[in-house]
């Protein structure tokens, strides 16, 4: 579960905001299927959040800001390459300043505060503690000088739960100037010698957390179908009774010996594919509207698969079209499926930029009605952004689970929570919302201005 995320000096974002998804007390806590409580602590997170704002209030870029650190805990930055952190740019001096980042989380019942600050050239500072109640215990911190040597201490949290003399090893050594240090571990490769308290951390940034984007295609869909029949039954399940004209779904494959498949380059097949271990596959995008895969255990043959949507015929029987020919709509439902489907059966934290983009606004609340009633599993969460005011209902979301980004007179991104507001229970908060209540939304009165010259340079004519 993601608890808090704090984002300064990236993007739009100059002064520190932070996105808190720790339930109010005051509006209560124990609502099974909102709330989910913080194991040894006197506090409960909240399951679903939203996050609206006008076109270019910085909505987006906390996503971003969030992807960011997903892709550089994982990732990592090559040695002589550059940290590729956007400073916020309206403000003089602030690209030579860090940009920093902290998530807290859960994971596996444990809670964890991550931070770190760097900037193009190097990381500053990065810490991870980890929490026995209100308790915070050390996991490392890690410091570097003017001279960009790093200096990593392990604390008690990170030598008591295992790890081995790896890690205590890779302590001394510490990082590269332009890498991070919790990277270096997740690149030790296995859990015994990270120990288990920082596996656990790594695993949320591994595996529970997915973040995606607004232009984002779900790019192993068919390769999921494909080795997850239930899956692909739930998809097409889905897609059928939300009224979009499919009755299922099917995985169409073609295999192809490499060397009668002339879309690779030759380059391709001689340098990279050899690399590719047993076990492992490598994915890219291929003609028509098809993924190619290559299996490392066999590495002679393509994988051609794509998704086929079939529509019942008038007259009885199936017509079969490439998931390409369907609506956006449908295409952008599929797309977003896995999350309903794993957090269903295995949980995780989905971060949606713009849930409702190509949607019905119908279609975008069931989504979240889906999640709220269907979604058991208790280490599940959905956090989205988006411009559909009918999801401003009280009835379907709490008001601290309502968010709202603005950005000031000096072009900053703000984050702020309805929860701050003075609002009666029966208040329409979508009414209240376009009306300009509770801010965040697009000030249209120059294109009124433009609407009004128009005419009359018209009526000139």
């Amino acid at each position: 579960m993601l608890l808090s995320f704090s984002v300064e000096n990236f993007r739009s974002f100059n002064a520190e905001q932070s996105l808190n998804l720790i339930a109010s007390k005051r509006l209560g806590s124990t609502s099974s299927d909102q709330c989910v409580s913080i194991p040894g602590a006197d506090e409960s997170v909240l399951r679903v959040s939203s996050v609206y704002g006008a076109n270019g209030a910085g909505k987006s870029n906390l996503v971003v800001a969030l992807q960011f650190v997903e892709g550089l805990v994982l990732g990592g930055t090559g040695p002589g390459k550059r940290i590729s952190r956007v400073p916020f740019v309206l403000e003089d001096g602030a690209s030579t300043k860090p940009s920093c980042f902290e998530i807290r989380f859960l994971s596996d019942d444990e809670v964890f505060c991550y931070g770190f600050a760097c900037d193009a050239e190097r990381v500053y500072e990065e810490w991870l503690a980890a929490y026995a109640g209100k308790k915070e215990r050390n996991v490392f911190t890690r410091t570097s000088g003017a001279d960009g040597v790093t200096e990593v201490n392990l604390g008690p949290a990170g030598t008591d739960s295992g790890g081995s003399e790896k890690l205590a090893a890779l302590a001394k050594v510490g990082a590269r100037a332009n890498q991070l240090f919790l990277t270096e571990i997740v690149n030790l490769g296995d859990t015994a010698a990270q120990g288990a308290r920082l596996a656990r951390a790594i695993k949320w940034f591994a595996t529970t957390l997915c973040v995606i984007p607004a232009d984002a295609p779900f790019v192993m869909l068919a390769e999921i179908m494909a080795r997850d029949e239930r899956f692909a039954e739930f998809a097409g399940e889905f897609l059928k009774e939300a009224s979009t004209g499919i009755a299922s779904l099917q995985v169409q494959t073609k295999e192809i010996p490499i060397s009668e498949f002339s879309a690779l380059p030759s380059e391709m097949i001689e340098d990279v594919f050899p690399q590719i271990a047993e076990g492992e596959s490598a994915f890219m995008s291929g003609p028509d509207g098809y993924g190619l895969f290559i299996e490392g255990a066999k590495k002679d043959v393509v994988k051609m698969r794509r998704i086929a949507a079939l529509h019942q015929k008038n007259a009885g029987g199936y017509a079969t079209l490439p998931l390409e020919e369907e609506s956006d709509g449908s295409r952008r439902l599929l797309n977003l499926l896995p999350a309903l489907y794993n957090l269903h059966s295995e949980g995780g934290v989905y971060v949606i930029d713009e849930l409702e983009r190509s949607m019905h606004p119908m279609l975008a609340r069931k989504f979240i009605e889906y999640f709220l009633k269907a979604v058991k599993t208790p280490s599940c969460q959905l956090v989205i952004t988006t411009h559909e005011s009918t999801l401003l209902d009280l009835d379907l979301l709490r008001r601290d689970g309502i968010w709202f980004a603005e950005k000031d007179e000096k072009g900053g991104s703000h984050l702020y929570s309805l929860s701050d507001f003075k609002v009666r229970n029966d208040l329409r908060i979508d009414k209240g919302y376009l009306q300009g209540r509770f801010g965040a939304i697009p000030f249209l009165g120059g294109i009124d201005y433009l609407i009004e010259s128009e005419s009359k340079q018209d009526a000139q004519l």
